[in-house]
């Protein structure tokens, strides 16, 4: 494994925890820009992304737009 995918497996580990700790923040996955991974943070509209970091472990941070409050469906 290299040091690069440790990184963002370890980066992506850390912001699953904003999941409950972050007003808004919906979903958390890996993401790619520029051929390089991104951590992506999916937040409802209307949430402050000011206190998400501009990167995690050296791994590049985008918050991504959720299109609006996420709510369970039923089976």
């Amino acid at each position: 494994m290299t040091d690069e995918v440790s990184d963002v497996d370890a980066a992506l580990v850390s912001a699953s925890r904003w999941l409950d700790d972050v007003p808004g923040v919906v979903g958390v996955g890996q993401g790619e820009a520029e051929g390089a991974p991104t951590i992506d943070v999916w937040m409802t509209p209307g949430h402050d992304h000011g206190q998400l970091p501009s990167q995690l472990l050296g791994v590049p941070v985008r918050v991504r737009d959720a299109g609006g409050p996420v709510e369970a469906q039923p089976d």
